[in-house]
């Protein structure tokens, strides 16, 4: 009897982790270009078999955040890791904080995307066109050191870099990974269909869900003794961890110990609700001091729609919160990436003012588009699309119009008389009867009658 040994199958191919030996460079725009072809950027289908492709991506972004977090360090921003005081060995995440957090009078929390690795904003930037800097959170830190903490205190403000993405820890790895890359790390074969997650392995205690991860740096590091007392906060959250740090803060509990340290808030590309608002006074701050960013086709920073939303807007704009148009962005990894100017001016300006900085008061709507409904249901439902399509079938046929019967044709005429059809000369040819189901039984007939025509 034949049977299939496990070392028969085909083993999970491994790749270099660095962009040279993997075949790329960083050319002097700061963009990643291919050593044989400095014209073409990061190829992602360079083999047939997805796999391999699927392992290369791995190594290839495994390069990239090397590249970023050695940036970072040369930054001098500070890994940290949650919870606080694991060893580096154990199940942690790594977060980032400026050097001078303890001192600084605002600090500026960013939540990235969840599906990102740590430090990326968008792959499709830092593997095309705009390079590193423009894709990750590096241009996020260069921009803040031009800012003022406040207009009493010139120094710029502390950053948080939140890390909601790699929540699911690799034992061999010695890393956290986000969830796509859980499943392109070395498997015991190729045709492995995935990994297995073992919680006691894979999770991290405190950090098990975005949603802990976002209480955990709320707690650990915002509201903790990272921070000095009366510090403002400027929080910037992107995507579904939007949603996951507006519902942690709409909580009377959670807003009666953080109200006095939210300085702002920019939502991207979230989808909480104003209407589940539970917190009054978070949603007099959503009012007053926060802002939305959404896609639309709209120039940068073109206000879309008031607290109350905007019916006449195709999308989500239920913020309770200001809602601008992020620009060019055309999915969620682009909206800080486009919009990330005008989101910089904007909390600068509201720490500049302070205390009596207050949204501009406004309220757009436009016309709501028309919902067209199509018939739903089992026939015979007599539902009033239902009905309304049998009045269309009906019709009202005008003298000599054909009337329809709902979809076989009947060419009965309007009087009931049943049509002559002639040959060519003018001689009758056939008769349709009154109750002639449809033209396929006018098509046979013609085809008999000609049959007759050669036979003779």
């Amino acid at each position: 009897m034949f049977r299939r040994r496990w070392s028969g199958l085909p083993t999970d191919p491994m790749f270099a982790d660095t962009l040279k030996e993997l075949g790329y460079f960083i050319n002097e725009d700061d963009e990643i270009r291919s050593l044989e072809d400095p014209d073409n950027y990061f190829k992602y289908f360079t083999y047939k078999n997805e796999r391999w492709n699927e392992r290369l991506r791995f190594s290839f972004n495994q390069a990239v955040s090397k590249t970023i977090h050695a940036r970072l360090d040369t930054l001098g921003l500070v890994s940290l890791p949650l919870p606080l005081g694991t060893p580096t060995t154990s199940p942690h995440v790594p977060i980032r904080t400026s050097p001078s957090l303890a001192s600084s009078s605002r600090v500026v929390v960013l939540f990235g995307d969840a599906s990102q690795e740590f430090g990326v904003l968008s792959h499709r930037v830092i593997g095309g066109r705009g390079g590193i800097t423009k894709g990750s959170v590096l241009s996020l830190v260069d921009a803040l050191k031009t800012q003022r903490s406040s207009a009493t205190d010139p120094t710029p403000p502390g950053l948080v870099l939140a890390n909601p993405g790699e929540l699911w820890w690799w034992p061999e790895g010695g890393c956290g990974l986000n969830p796509t890359a859980r499943h392109r790390v070395p498997m015991s074969s190729a045709v492995h269909l995935g990994r297995y997650h073992d919680p006691e392995s894979n999770e991290i205690e405190g950090n098990r869900s975005v949603k802990e991860h976002v209480r955990c740096v709320f707690e650990s590091v915002a509201m903790g003794d990272l921070v000095r007392k009366g510090v403002k906060l400027d929080v910037i959250a992107v995507g579904d961890v939007a949603d996951e740090v507006e519902e942690y803060l709409d909580d009377d509990e959670v807003w009666g110990e953080v109200s006095g340290m939210m300085g702002s808030l920019v939502v991207l590309g979230g989808f909480y609700n104003s209407a589940n608002f539970k917190c009054e006074g978070f949603a007099k701050f959503m009012k007053e001091r926060a802002r939305a960013y959404i896609i639309h086709h709209e120039p940068l920073d073109t206000p879309l729609a008031g607290p109350s939303g905007n019916p006449g807007v195709i999308g989500f704009t239920s913020f309770g919160c200001p809602v601008y148009s992020a620009g060019e962005a055309d999915v969620v990894e682009m909206l800080l990436v486009e919009a990330q100017p005008a989101i910089l001016k904007w909390i600068q300006e509201v720490a500049l003012e302070g205390e009596a900085y207050k949204n501009e008061v406004f309220e757009i709507f436009g016309e709501k588009p028309e919902d067209v409904d199509t018939p739903w249901g089992p026939r015979g439902s007599d539902t009033d699309a239902e009905q309304g399509e049998v009045k269309d079938m009906q019709g009202t046929a005008a003298d000599g119009d054909v009337q329809g019967d709902g979809g076989d044709f009947n060419p009965r005429s309007v009087g009931g008389d049943a049509p002559e059809i002639k040959g060519e000369r003018g001689e009758p040819k056939a008769s349709i009867a009154k109750d002639s189901p449809n033209i396929k039984d006018v098509a046979e007939l013609e085809m008999g009658v000609e049959r007759l025509k050669v036979d003779n």
